[in-house]
C-alpha cells in the first residue's frame, strides 16, 4: 500500500435519478484518479462516525451526490466498489475555485 497513493483510471458511476428521486440505474463516466487504499474513520453528512476504506483523489470541479459509486481495480486486479460515504471540496486559497474533490468510500 502507497501512503501517497495510486494513480488509477476509474468508473464513476453516475446514478441517474427519476421525478421521486428513486436510482433508475447508472450512467458509468471513466476518470483519471489517485486512489488511497486506507481504513480510517471519518464523519458522515449526518455527523455519524464510519469507516471509509479508501480515499479517491480528483481533480478539478466535480459533479458527485451519495447515490453514486466508483469501480477501482486495484494492483492486485481485483475491483472494489466505493459507495460514497462524504465529500470533501478542496479549494484555491482565497478563491471559489475547486482545486480539488476527495470522496470517502
Amino acid at each position: 500500500m502507497s501512503l501517497f497513493g495510486y494513480p488509477a483510471d476509474i468508473i464513476h458511476n453516475v446514478a441517474v435519478i427519476d421525478n421521486w428521486n428513486r436510482v433508475t440505474g447508472y450512467f458509468p463516466l471513466p476518470l483519471k484518479a489517485k486512489v488511497v487504499e486506507e481504513q480510517k474513520l471519518i464523519k458522515n453528512d449526518k455527523g455519524e462516525d464510519v469507516i471509509s476504506i479508501g480515499e479517491i483523489h480528483l481533480e478539478g470541479a466535480h459533479e458527485i451526490s451519495p447515490q453514486d459509486y466508483f469501480l477501482y481495480t486495484n494492483a492486485l486486479g481485483k475491483e472494489i466498489r466505493y459507495n460514497v460515504k462524504h465529500i470533501e471540496i478542496k479549494k484555491n486559497l482565497g478563491t471559489d475555485d475547486v482545486r480539488k474533490v476527495v470522496v470517502y468510500g
